[in-house]
């Protein structure tokens, strides 16, 4: 199983969507309202969950771009503004905001849950640290980044995975800015 944070569309930029057409089944979460029917429609086997997740449960502002531009969507106005997207904004909507802990406890199946991609326009780190990585730890870890792989060596996102025992084993680049995934895995699991 996965746990797909920040899904965005069902098969458009998906992380995910090669394990389910492999038929794996997962949690795909994201604030975009406009996405559950989506799922129900193409990868209705996936539980889809129409909330954000940050450090701690409420209610955010939801930044909606137009559609051709809605994968950057995002709660992080700092990030619109370092990416000149905040002219691009159509409208604002408040979504409630969960944890990562509360979310795999809500769903349960920690244990079977192998895989976990985080893509949510800035604000990753905020949803690593979400984790009770005592109870939640999955094999793989896929975090997405805007910076080089020099950059992100030294990085929060790369300080904080090895903290909690992972080590980074790619980076799937995207752009010719560098701007990919970085992947980790269970420092258990390395090859020796």
């Amino acid at each position: 199983m996965y746990l797909d944070i920040g899904c965005f569309e069902p098969v458009t930029f998906s992380n995910t969507y090669f394990f389910y057409l492999r038929g794996w089944v997962g949690l795909v979460v994201d604030p975009n309202p406009s996405l559950g029917s989506l799922f129900q429609k193409i990868r209705p086997k996936d539980t889809f969950v129409n909330k954000g997740i940050g450090a701690e449960a409420g209610i955010l502002k939801y930044y909606r771009l137009p559609q051709k531009m809605s994968s950057m969507n995002t709660f992080d106005y700092s990030f619109l503004e370092q990416n000149g997207l905040v002219k691009y904004i159509e409208s604002e909507i408040d979504i409630p905001i969960t944890t990562m802990k509360e979310i795999v406890e809500e769903f349960g199946n920690a244990h079977k849950l192998d895989i976990l991609d985080v893509d949510v326009e800035g604000l990753d780190l905020e949803v690593l640290q979400s984790n009770d990585w005592e109870y939640f730890r999955p094999k793989l870890v896929m975090v997405e980044t805007d910076s080089s792989i020099e950059e992100d060596l030294g990085g929060e996102v790369y300080n904080y995975m090895v903290s909690k025992e992972y080590s980074l084993i790619s980076k799937l680049v995207q752009s010719s800015s560098g701007a990919g995934n970085l992947v980790f895995i269970k420092n258990e699991f390395k090859l020796k």
